[in-house]
């Protein structure tokens, strides 16, 4: 299952309109579940650089038991910072694709690929990780 469609993103995104209550499940419960996943697994994967670039003083008992139970479940050794910075990691991309989505980066910014792509690099240098060469 690969990543959300353009279409698909408003769901993901956005809170669910009032009196809705998505699938348990269902697609949006589903590739929510698998995004978080795999950006903490990114992180994971990218701990041992990153660790030397991010706070560690987050304990488990700052996240909410049932993301703790999830993560701890799939990856056993993945420390709570970890844990943190991968939401963090969610927060960054999500926080440009929700402005774009909703019509704010286009009276702003003029190459809005740009942007992205600016924000992406600076989160591979946030987990100490090298640019891939072109």
């Amino acid at each position: 299952m690969g990543a959300p469609t353009p279409r698909e993103l408003p769901a993901v995104l956005r809170p669910p309109r009032p009196g809705y209550r998505p699938p348990e499940d269902g697609p949006v419960d589903r590739t929510a579940r698998r995004v978080c996943r795999e950006l903490t697994r990114l992180v994971a994967a990218a701990w041992p650089q990153a660790r030397r670039h991010q706070p560690e003083d987050m304990a488990w008992s700052d996240l909410n038991p049932g993301y703790v139970a999830k993560i701890r479940a799939d990856l056993p050794d993945v420390p709570p910072a970890a844990a943190a910075l991968a939401l963090r990691v969610w927060g960054r991309m999500h926080g440009l694709v929700a402005l774009e989505i909703d019509g704010h980066i286009h009276p702003v910014a003029g190459n809005p690929a740009a942007l992205h792509r600016a924000e992406m690099l600076d989160l591979v240098r946030s987990l100490g990780l090298e640019r891939a060469a072109p």
